[in-house]
């Protein structure tokens, strides 16, 4: 299948409070998952955090999913908010902002499927200026599905710049498609639409993220994508088999090949 500008082909840990900052060349990026529940927002920021981490470099994580919040189950310390309160997750936000300013380090922030709040403080405040005057490059990655309500999200934040960063990145998740359906036919009312073809044009890049056969398996365990890899597991579980492991490593090089373009907005 032809498609434009869509190529397919051990854990982090929130800055301590000693960390004085970040030690990379590269500006501190606040790198936000979005989009309707389900669709692998989670699941992406598994990855994309594990990948720092296992290349050197430390990043935060904030888990501001007020109705799944899993990511404590894959990774040592997650920043939360104290309530699900909208109050609370103001301020909660505004206290994370201020410190990555100050101390240089880039964040993953996982919201709830469908979450109103990006769009609420993006209409208070103009997030991506904002944080880019301060010398924090904001990132969106909006996680999307072979439906076409998948792009209303993006619809509703692309209109008007409310919150359309240059570093905007559009994962067509494969493992969506339902049984029976090939990629091709099950995505074409997504890439054929006017909403996904204008954030192209005005910048924004198109990821395809691979189907990974046993998911389950690593879900189960709770494990980071390069522990399972390596056949670790915690106590009392069971090591995932070898066929399973080698789709694992096959499945994370595919990932890298197919998130390659966009490496550079990444942490």
């Amino acid at each position: 299948m032809n498609k434009v500008n869509t190529p397919r082909p051990a854990a982090p840990e929130t800055p301590r409070e000693e960390l004085s900052g970040s030690t990379a060349l590269t500006p501190p990026k606040l790198v936000v998952t979005l989009g309707r529940g389900a669709r692998g927002k989670t699941w992406w920021i598994r990855w994309a955090a594990g990948r720092a981490h296992d290349q050197g470099r430390i990043v935060a994580i904030a888990d501001a999913d007020r109705t799944n919040a899993t990511l404590s189950a894959y990774f040592g310390k997650v920043v939360t908010p104290p309530s699900a309160d909208d109050d609370d997750m103001r301020d909660w936000f505004k206290d994370l902002c201020e410190q990555q300013i100050e101390k240089r380090y880039s964040i993953f922030l996982d919201l709830g499927g469908g979450d109103l709040f990006l769009k609420k403080i993006a209409r208070e405040i103009r997030l991506a200026t904002f944080l880019g005057s301060h010398g924090v490059e904001t990132v969106a990655v909006h996680l999307i599905g072979p439906d076409r309500d998948d792009l209303a999200y993006l619809r509703d934040l692309e209109e008007g710049g409310l919150f359309a960063p240059q570093a905007t990145i559009l994962v067509l998740n494969e493992a969506l498609v339902p049984a029976g359906r090939s990629v091709e036919t099950a995505f074409k009312v997504v890439l054929d639409s006017p909403i996904f073809r204008d954030a192209l044009t005005r910048g924004a890049k198109s990821v395809w993220m691979p189907r990974l056969a046993p998911a389950p398996e690593v879900d189960a365990r709770r494990l980071t994508f390069a522990a399972a890899e390596a056949g670790n597991v915690k106590e009392g579980q069971s090591p995932i088999g070898l066929w399973d492991r080698e789709l694992i490593t096959l499945w994370r090089r595919v990932m890298e090949q197919n998130f390659a373009p966009v490496a550079d907005w990444l942490p």
